[in-house]
């Protein structure tokens, strides 16, 4: 009977073994971070990501929450397929969001909302990082009927497109 368990079992531990995708803690000098946050009665990582070095990468940490303002990405390499679907996304990065600096846009987490937040890091500078209602997905105001900067709209759009087609799970 032992003989049969392990029968079954072990290519069973075998196959989750070889699922489980490696994960690394990445560091690069430059980066883009986008993810959704629910944040409403309780907050939870909905998806992060992280554009690399031509690479991109999804978040297993599920830290954010627990601590956001140290918030460090840790997660795991996708496919170069899934990079090429928001490979884009870097290189139409709102120019004038840089010039914001750190900031909050709307009020993310109200009315049981969520957030779309963002974080880039360019060489020889420090991390900025924006959270930004996430009504930004589908209208052109935040819960409290403040109207969005035209570029961050049409920038939240693209981000909240990109996540949509990322597979990672």
């Amino acid at each position: 009977m032992k003989k049969y368990i392990f029968s079954i079992l072990l290519p069973t531990i075998l196959g989750a073994m070889a699922c489980q995708k490696e994960e690394v803690n990445i560091k690069p000098d430059e980066y883009l971070v986008f993810g959704y946050i629910g944040i409403g009665w309780k907050c939870k990582v909905l998806a992060i990501h992280m554009i690399a070095d031509g690479k991109l990468y999804t978040d297993t940490s599920n830290v954010y929450c627990k601590d956001q303002e140290k918030y460090s990405f840790s997660g795991y390499q996708l496919s170069d397929n899934e990079y090429n679907k928001v490979k884009n996304l870097v290189a139409q990065f709102p120019a004038e969001l840089l010039k914001e600096g750190t900031k909050t846009f709307g009020c993310p987490g109200c009315a049981d909302g969520g957030m779309l937040y963002i974080q880039r890091k360019e060489k020889g500078k420090d991390v900025q990082t924006w959270r930004i209602d996430d009504s930004i997905f589908y209208r052109d105001t935040d819960v409290n009927n403040d109207k969005f900067p035209a570029y961050l709209l049409l920038y939240g759009r693209a981000l909240g497109k990109g996540m949509a087609e990322i597979k990672y799970r």
